[in-house]
């Protein structure tokens, strides 16, 4: 009867041995997974982490690039008429000046002042040099009395003539002078001067 209970306690013994040893190891599983877990929780927030931050990244990139394309649109719209106003003065702005200057009637009496009396005392002194040449060549003392140069300073005359062409101010100079001191500078300067080409091109349409 005793071995009977001895052999019953240990097979009760062995029982609980057997599940002890099952919960011991459930427990051991259940840390395992709970340890996993946590390194999961970890890896999770540190990628949601590396997300917000692409994401931060990416949003500044985009803000970056449209303020660069804002900009490049700025400046383009600012170079284009530079560039307009490069070539009008290239091609007509500084054509315009010249004929503006070359067909003042500012200019032609100052001009035809200069050349009469460039050849007037071009003419005196032609006459002079004859003159003496005909007295040293005959022994004669020349009567050029009826000349027309005679006892006309020609030269004082030509002299002043190119005093007054030299300090001469066009009023169209003062006015391009004037226009290039300003920033709308080309604007100005197209009010000021007539476009050759334009009048041109409305003179072959009439």
């Amino acid at each position: 009867m005793s071995e009977q209970r001895e052999v019953q306690t240990c097979a009760t013994l062995a029982l609980r041995n057997k599940e002890i040893e099952e919960l011991t190891s459930l427990l051991s599983n259940q840390e395992q997974t709970k340890v996993e877990l946590e390194f999961a929780k970890k890896d999770l927030q540190l990628e949601r982490v590396e997300k917000a931050e692409a994401a931060r990244r990416l949003t500044e990139t985009e803000g970056k690039l449209e303020s660069s394309e804002t900009a490049r649109a700025t400046v383009e719209s600012l170079v284009e008429p530079l560039k307009n106003d490069m070539l009008w003065i290239r091609h007509h702005g500084i054509i315009n000046v010249a004929n503006s200057i070359l067909n003042s009637i500012d200019l032609d009496q100052p001009v035809a002042n200069l050349m009469v009396t460039a050849r007037n005392d071009g003419y005196t002194q032609g006459y002079a040099e004859c003159t003496q040449n005909v007295n040293d060549a005959l022994r004669v003392d020349w009567d050029n009395s009826r000349s027309a140069t005679c006892r006309v300073d020609t030269g004082a005359a030509h002299a002043a003539a190119k005093a007054e062409y030299n300090n001469l101010r066009l009023p169209v100079m003062d006015l391009v002078t004037t226009a290039l001191q300003s920033d709308d500078f080309v604007a100005q300067l197209k009010d000021i001067l007539p476009d050759e080409a334009d009048a041109s091109d409305d003179e072959d349409l009439e």
